[in-house]
């Protein structure tokens, strides 16, 4: 999507459900965030950023830091710890208003709404702390390369500058430490659906079988989960609800659970589609696992003849659904992010795996300075 598009879709994760938006954790969808989790997660992964930088002896002063995407600011404010003023750049105005409420530092933090590079506001080789996180990967790699030039013009002598963005989508899924065996991810899904007694509900009953080769142990966590479909098959929502599954459970076993989630807002997200997940792991469909989809949406439209003489007139249509934002997911090869850091004049310190967008992106965070001769 463009940039005024992304700008929408933002505004509007914004005002819905932030917290979820930037760290996207599904137990706590549905504004399930407290602000002092949410923003002690900032203090944690700045803190570990700057544990970094000092590795390198970096960054020469602390006078200014910049977050892009700052979102609510969980990071900015974190920054503002480190650094004697903070910057937090969005291009959602419905993020950066609850992040300007959230500020507990005062006039040492400011926030922006960024629309579009360049950052006009930030002089070249002014900040010495330079940081985004989860950010360029939601962005078309036409602007996500026009934003690595401006986090580069921005970084001072000294400073230091961490950011990550995914480089390819693979074929097969990398499976992180504390995977199960490649055979374990194989389940057979039996589901009923239960007589709709609430119209804004489904209930299914739900029977999982260990079709692989190796145990569930008890400390896996491992849940059904739920996508929602058009019936064409298209995914409308990608991520929704869960439910544990029973553990341990050998290979052969079944358990039955009853499987309960609110009916999709979203027009024509009328496919419930099943499938087992092993949390910060992988979906069992990644390994070849089927899944189950059951249409429990509305039923076609009636025919278009003409009602009986006499008939009440068909009610009016209800109000249009909610705007329903979508998160998209791009790479810029590595060996792109490269070269426009050289062209850039700085100096690539170290790259490193970055695993938090899934066992199928092959992700790295780039770590870099400015020397003062460029």
């Amino acid at each position: 999507m463009n940039l005024h598009d992304l700008q929408r879709h933002w505004d509007a994760f914004g005002e819905q459900d932030p917290m979820w938006a930037i760290l996207t954790d599904p137990a706590r969808k549905g504004r399930r965030w407290t602000a002092e989790e949410f923003f002690a997660t900032g203090v944690t992964e700045v803190a570990a950023l700057m544990a970094e930088a000092r590795g390198f002896g970096l960054p020469a002063s602390r006078r200014r830091a910049l977050d892009f995407g700052c979102g609510l600011g969980r990071l900015t404010q974190a920054l503002a710890d480190h650094c004697d003023e903070a910057l937090g750049l969005d291009v959602a105005p419905s993020m950066i208003a609850q992040a300007a409420a959230f500020n507990r530092h005062g006039a040492r933090v400011r926030y922006q709404v960024q629309t579009a590079p360049p950052f006009h506001t930030v002089a070249s080789r002014s900040v010495d702390v330079v940081y985004t996180g989860r950010v360029l990967q939601h962005i078309a790699p036409v602007y996500a390369r026009e934003y690595i030039r401006e986090l580069a013009r921005v970084v001072a002598p000294g400073g230091f500058l961490s950011f990550d963005v995914p480089s390819r989508w693979l074929d097969a899924p990398v499976l992180p430490e504390g995977a199960l065996p490649a055979g374990a991810y194989r389940a057979a899904l039996a589901a009923r659906l239960h007589p709709a007694t609430d119209a804004t509900r489904v209930v299914i009953e739900v029977t999982i079988t260990n079709a692989g080769s190796d145990a569930w142990p008890a400390d896996a966590p491992l849940n059904l989960g739920n996508h929602w479909l058009a019936r064409d098959g298209a995914a409308l929502v990608a991520d929704d609800r869960r439910v544990p599954v029973p553990l341990p459970l050998a290979p052969g076993a079944a358990v039955t659970v009853t499987f309960e989630a609110p009916r999709a807002s979203l027009a024509g997200a009328d496919v419930l589609e099943l499938d087992v997940v092993h949390e910060g792991i992988a979906w069992f469909a990644w390994h070849g696992s089927p899944t189950v989809r059951l249409d429990v949406g509305p039923p076609a439209a009636a025919s278009d003849s003409a009602s009986p003489a006499g008939a009440p007139a068909p009610a009016p249509p209800g109000p249009a659904p909610a705007f329903e934002p979508v998160m998209e997911m791009h790479a810029v090869p590595r060996e792109d992010v490269e070269a426009l850091l050289a062209a850039a004049g700085v100096r690539l310190l170290r790259v490193r795996a970055e695993a938090h967008c899934g066992p199928r992106w092959e992700a790295f965070r780039y770590d870099v300075t400015a020397d003062s001769a460029r």
